[in-house]
């Protein structure tokens, strides 16, 4: 079992006892979807690294209905539908991620790295918003930073990418190994550009 199909787990887990706790009804008829996802709880429970994605993903959805405002089942779900190489059903689960919590920076980060995708590595201006708004939120999200100025000198303000890239540069701490990495795009930014900040 990955990291992430561990973490997936026990949130499935948590939230569906809760959920249960909050909206259970013993006394009520089984309904046709009852009884498959029993038998996905009771996976998780005895044997959780036997659940398969598609499972996994069935507990997700039906956790999303069980704690309708919860966040993070919908951004789990869009992980795995990225995974999936379904990018649009993804960027729709990020989105609805979003609508319960609009400062939940993993699901900034989702969607904003999806419409990226879409676009085809481009970062257009709704993905460099986003990028903007997560690192804005979480200052620790390097990453996030650096596609948002990357965004900006895209979108031909390079004054305003160097603004940001060197504003990302200056909160890294002193022995951040990332700060040698970046260097050079500073000095990149003013001819050509920044280069990706994955390379």
């Amino acid at each position: 079992m990955t990291r992430l199909q561990a973490i997936i787990v026990g949130l499935c887990l948590v939230l569906g006892i809760a959920g249960y706790l909050v909206f259970g009804r013993p006394g009520m008829a089984d309904q046709p979807m009852d009884k498959r996802q029993a038998e996905i709880m009771e996976k998780i429970r005895t044997a959780p690294e036997t659940l398969t994605p598609a499972e996994t993903l069935a507990r997700l959805e039906q956790t999303a209905i069980d704690k309708p405002d919860a966040t993070e089942p919908h951004y789990y779900i869009g992980v795995m539908l990225r995974q999936q190489n379904r990018p649009d059903d993804a960027a729709r689960a990020f989105q609805s991620a979003l609508r319960r919590d609009g400062a939940y920076v993993p699901a900034l980060i989702g969607l904003a790295d999806v419409l990226v995708e879409l676009d085809g590595g481009g970062v257009s201006v709704d993905a460099a918003r986003l990028y903007a708004r997560a690192y804005e939120l979480d200052p620790t999200e390097v990453r996030a930073g650096m596609w948002a100025a990357m965004g900006a000198a895209q979108a031909g303000d390079q004054d305003k990418a160097a603004q940001m890239m060197r504003a990302v540069f200056a909160n890294l701490p002193e022995d951040d190994p990332r700060r040698e990495r970046f260097a050079p795009m500073l000095d990149a930014i003013g001819r050509d550009g920044p280069p990706s900040p994955d390379q």
